[in-house]
């Protein structure tokens, strides 16, 4: 499971999609948060990828929100708090978050 939360004041509009899924254009308030499922593959190919744009401006951003390889062991429930600066994912070990780069 995948959970994104707007960290931000202003509306979050994003657009997460996979190989085989659309989940279609969201938009998020201020501490508002979406989440969905999915089946891993077993093959350890899975990659879900969002686009991230906020009404105040700043440019559309690109992550790649759930890597099998890089979250499986981590995380049964990707908690996710997505910032301009970078999305943080919560490591549910000490419930630090890990913040990454924005992608191209």
């Amino acid at each position: 499971m995948v959970r994104i939360t707007n960290t931000e004041g202003a509306m979050l509009k994003f657009h997460c999609k996979s190989k085989d899924d659309d989940l279609g254009v969201r938009v998020l308030g201020y501490r508002q948060s979406f989440q969905f499922e999915f089946n891993p593959n077993i093959f350890f190919k899975t990659l879900f990828y969002c686009s991230f744009e906020w009404q105040n401006g700043g440019g559309v951003h690109w992550f790649d929100i759930y890597v099998q390889t890089r979250d499986w062991l981590h995380c049964k429930i990707c908690e996710w708090e997505v910032k301009q600066s970078g999305p943080c994912r919560r490591t549910p070990a000490d419930g630090k978050y890990k913040c990454y780069n924005w992608g191209k």
